[in-house]
This record gives C-alpha cells, structure tokens and sequence, in this order.
C-alpha cells in the first residue's frame, strides 16, 4: 500500500498483531503501521489520513539534516554554520544546554535531581518519576527558542507526570510563547 503525502507516494507497511489499536511510525521515509489481526485496510487508511498532518511533520523532521560533512556545514541553534570541509565528526557540547536548564529551573523553581544530556532517537527530552531530567544533546542544532520549550516542558513535568489538561496549562502560563516555540523545531 502507497499513500501520497506531498506529492509523494510514501510505502506503508503493514503488520498485523494481537493487539487491539493501530500503532504508526515513520522510518527511513517509509510508513509502519502495527493492525489488529482483523483491522480491514479501509480502516487503517482512513485513521493514516486522519494522522497525515502528524504523518508529514515526522516525515519532514527526518528529512532535514542535522550536518552535512560533505557539504562542509553543521547546523548551530538553527543557522547553517560552515565546518571545516575535511572535518570528519562533530564534538557536540551540551554546556548551553546545561545553563539554559539552570535558568529556567530558578525561574520556574523546579529543580530536579539530576540533568543529563545524551543522544537520542525518539524524544528530545525525559523526565523521569525519580526526578532527573535528559536532555538530547541534539537539541544543539535546533533554534534556541525551541530548546528552552523544550526544557520548561520537561521541567513543568517534575510537578505534573503526564500531559493532562494541568500540565498544558503549567507549561502555558510559565511560557507563554510555549505552542508557537515548540513548531520551531525546524532547521531554518
């Protein structure tokens, strides 16, 4: 099954489980969608249109590089910086990450545990119930302002674990430019 999102024709792949709701990812430029055993194909379409704003805004986030060693550039809080042109790896440094998180820990006056920052796939920030919080060291190449959306959502976690209509508020009333920043997260 092929589904056409911005006049391209993206593969869908479906896997059929017992299990009891759709489940859908995107990879590699192609759509996964976990079915019940029984779901029929016109169901399963129509949920994936319902998702297609979803859809295109993972598929877009995936196509939009981070660096480009070969082009000899590196993106640095959302502008295109050029990188020497035989530089091979990019030493990350998630200092600013680390003072933005003290900022707005005083501001908020929520302090967690603990803060780190790492590589990951699938978020761009934990907190945990113990009360640390994870930053993904990505988040360097992204626009400042999504960074510190980031950081207060992850924050206002520390008092609220989920995203009830309280945490939504929470995060509105300490930022309230908090909906408009968190689109940012796109390299300009």
């Amino acid at each position: 099954m092929y589904l056409a999102v911005a006049d391209q024709q993206i593969a869908v792949n479906i896997v059929r489980q017992k299990r009891r709701s759709l489940t859908i990812q995107v990879k590699n430029g192609q759509i996964f969608v976990m079915a019940p055993l029984l779901m029929s194909e016109h169901t399963i379409l129509g949920y994936l249109v319902k998702k297609m704003r979803w859809i295109k805004n993972r598929l877009a986030q995936a196509s939009l590089p981070e660096f480009d060693f070969d082009q000899g550039y590196v993106f640095l809080f959302g502008v295109k910086t050029p990188i020497l042109k035989n530089q091979k790896k990019l030493d990350i440094d998630s200092t600013y990450l680390l003072e933005r998180c003290i900022f707005w820990q005083n501001y908020l006056n929520l302090y967690p545990k603990k803060v780190n920052t790492k590589m990951m796939m699938r978020s761009w920030g934990r907190c945990s119930a113990s009360g640390t919080i994870t930053l993904n060291a990505r988040l360097v190449h992204y626009d400042k302002r999504f960074i510190d959306a980031v950081i207060v959502h992850e924050l206002v976690h520390l008092n609220h674990m989920n995203h009830s209509k309280s945490f939504k508020e929470a995060v509105v009333e300490a930022l309230p430019e908090y909906k408009v920043w968190i689109k940012l997260n796109r390299l300009s």
